[in-house]
């Protein structure tokens, strides 16, 4: 038994399909508000405080930005935010964030300096922040290697993480610390 042979459809009838199906594409974005809204654009918004005055920032900036070019390393002053572990009465303390990279880091080691309104806060603070860097509740925020620089120049208190189990470009990290230590004035971290 043969089967009947089927009609030719027309080409309009076989366009159907696909007008239904755009159609029902362009309800739905209508209904549901229109296409998702382009990427912004320009810097990252940043969670951190700004300084006080572009006059700060731009001294802050300059100074760890000269930290990292004697380092051998390129600057990078845009980016994502980093939050260092600080205690709960520093973290709405304005932050700026430099970081240095190299070929093999290309997204840069962060120094982050921490901008107090004054010399005498920041040093009064410093004591405060390198015992909090050590604590046991603050272990537990960075991974187990992690090992923390802290240096006190005028009232910015400069933090470097650096954890070597992670790092891309351990000789870039070396640099940093060496020309860190001609920075300003150490702050020992409790033992």
């Amino acid at each position: 038994m043969s089967e009947a042979p089927q009609p030719k459809r027309s080409r309009r009838s076989r366009a159907v399909p696909f007008f239904i199906l755009i159609a029902g594409f362009a309800l739905f974005t209508a209904l549901s508000g229109g296409p998702p809204p382009p990427e912004p654009q320009g810097q990252p918004a940043s969670a951190a405080p700004t300084p006080r005055s572009a006059e700060e920032t731009a001294q802050a900036t300059e100074y760890l930005s000269a930290a990292i070019r004697a380092a051998g390393l390129g600057v990078i002053t845009g980016g994502a935010d980093v939050r260092p572990p600080l205690p709960p009465e520093f973290n709405a303390l304005p932050r700026v964030v430099v970081r240095g990279a190299s070929t093999n880091d290309p997204i840069g080691i962060p120094l982050v300096a921490v901008v107090f309104p004054d010399a005498a806060s920041a040093s009064s603070a410093a004591g405060r922040v390198a015992e909090y860097l050590v604590a046991p509740q603050t272990l537990v925020l960075v991974p187990p290697d992690a090992r923390f620089t802290l240096r006190l120049s005028g009232s910015l208190l400069i933090l470097f993480q650096r954890t070597p189990s992670a790092d891309p470009d351990p000789a870039a990290a070396e640099a940093l610390l060496v020309v860190l230590a001609t920075l300003g004035e150490e702050i020992p971290l409790p033992r």
